[in-house]
Formats: structure tokens, C-alpha cells, sequence
């Protein structure tokens, strides 16, 4: 099997057509829209931009949905219903991207447990994936460094409980403590959560300053990427923050694992 590797829009500044000529131009095999670094408007005239550019790649598209004020798992009802609400929108703004997914956070910016409630978690993760295949967008929970989807057995409840799939963030799974501890190995880390993996986050690891670092080999990540394909999980999003450093991982992939990306 060959990985589609897909180049993240977080480089762009929020330039969606820069992303989507840089994806193009250097031989992405998709683009991952990311909404935390700009958003899709509301007016349809607005939003058309955004999807004729998408679009005229002829690329496949997934997105990574707002995170930064967006909390389903809140304590505050209000926060937490508003936030199931707002995905919503954002499932009926990328449907016209057919056979298009996309990737949520319970718990981001290392949010207290103090401030979350597992019910709502649940209830809104549901909520929102059940809304999604009404509309044929896939909902995926990733993995997170820190809180309830950095532990791998609350990880796989909340997508058991949901229906939701994964976006295993390689990154994020070897910068959390029980890695950085040595208590498990990536490969046990996965164990309880591998069936619902759907898409892969690449890059080294996010480092206690919150940096993706850029891997110069694939001392660190190679097996798991090797695992990913006998598995038939194709999409990689290099989740670095320039072009040139996706760039550099697309052809370290393609050296290394002798696959033609």
C-alpha cells in the first residue's frame, strides 16, 4: 500500500490558496484544512472561495476542526452544547468536499480536568459523529498529550461510545507521560485504540513547549508508520509548520520506506 501523504494548511497563515498551490506544486497526495488557523465563512458567497480553491486541486481534502474555543467535554452545559452546535455547522460548511473527514479535540490548550465533564464528553462526541454520518463526513477524536485521549483506555471508550474513528497523532502519543516515562511502548500505547485508527498526525514528537519537531530519520517512527500501512491507514498528515519541513518528511518517507509518495 502507498501512504497519501497530506500537507497541513497550518503553514499557510490562514492563506488558503497559498495551501493549496503549495500542495499541488510539491506533490501532496491531499490537503488537510486545518480551522484553527482560519475558518470557513458563513456566508455562502463568502465561503465559495475556500471551496473552488479546495476544489481545483483535485486533491482529496480532510479537515481538523476548531479547537481553540471550541470545548464539547465543559463542565458549563452552555460551553459544552454551544460547542456541539458550532461543529455542526462546520460539518454542513466542508459536506461539499464528498468522502471528506473531520478531526476533533476533547480537552485542548491543557484545559484542567477541573473544567470538564466525561458526560459531556460522551453525549457531544455522539452527538456530533451521529450528525456527521447523516451528512457523510466521518468524525474523527485524535489523541491528545495531555487529559482523558492522552490515555489510551478512556481514549478507545470515548470512540467505542461515540462511533467515532481516530486520528492517531504520533507526536502527541510520544510526547505524553506515559511514553515519556517509559511505561509503555508505542506499540502498547496503540494496542487498545488500533482498530478505530482511521488518519495518522506525522512528525516526531510535540515537545513540552508544544512545538512539532521535524524528524531527520525514522529512528523514532518509522515501525509505527510501517505498522500503519500493513493496517490500510493511508492518510499521514505531515503536521510540521512550514512547507519546506513537510516537504523534507515527504521525501525522508518516501527514502526510507521505499514507497513512492
Amino acid at each position: 500500500m502507498t501512504p497519501q501523504v497530506v500537507l497541513t494548511s497550518r503553514a499557510s497563515g490562514g492563506d488558503f490558496r497559498s495551501a493549496a498551490k503549495a500542495a499541488t506544486e510539491l506533490g501532496f497526495a491531499g490537503i488537510d484544512w486545518n480551522l484553527d488557523y482560519f475558518r470557513i465563512a458563513a456566508a455562502s458567497n463568502a465561503r465559495q472561495p475556500f471551496l473552488d480553491a479546495a476544489m481545483s486541486t483535485g486533491l482529496p481534502q480532510g479537515f481538523h476542526g476548531p479547537c481553540h474555543d471550541i470545548e464539547i467535554g465543559h463542565r458549563d452545559p452552555f460551553i459544552a452544547a454551544t460547542a456541539v452546535q458550532y461543529l455542526k455547522m462546520y460539518v454542513d460548511f466542508v459536506q461539499p468536499l464528498r468522502d471528506t473527514h473531520m478531526t476533533l479535540h476533547i480537552g485542548s490548550r491543557s484545559i484542567s480536568m477541573d473544567e470538564m465533564s466525561w458526560e459531556h464528553a460522551l453525549k457531544g462526541l455522539r452527538e456530533v459523529t451521529e450528525y456527521g454520518q447523516e451528512r457523510g463526513v466521518t468524525i474523527c477524536l485524535e489523541n491528545l498529550k495531555q487529559g482523558w485521549t492522552s490515555e489510551p483506555e478512556k481514549l478507545a471508550e470515548l470512540a467505542e461510545y461515540s462511533g467515532a474513528a481516530i486520528t492517531f497523532d504520533v507526536g502527541h502519543a510520544r510526547g505524553s507521560a506515559p511514553l515519556r516515562e517509559g511505561r509503555v511502548t508505542l506499540k502498547e500505547y496503540i494496542r487498545p485504540f488500533a482498530n478505530k485508527i482511521k488518519n495518522m498526525h506525522v512528525y516526531e514528537l510535540e515537545n513540552l513547549e508544544g512545538r512539532h519537531v521535524e524528524p531527520i530519520d525514522l529512528d523514532g517512527i518509522g515501525d509505527t508508520l510501517r505498522w500503519a500501512l500493513t493496517q490500510g491507514i493511508a492518510w499521514w498528515v505531515i503536521e510540521l509548520d512550514t512547507y519546506e519541513a513537510m516537504a523534507r518528511v515527504k521525501q525522508l518517507i518516501s527514502t526510507e520506506l521505499g514507497q513512492s509518495v
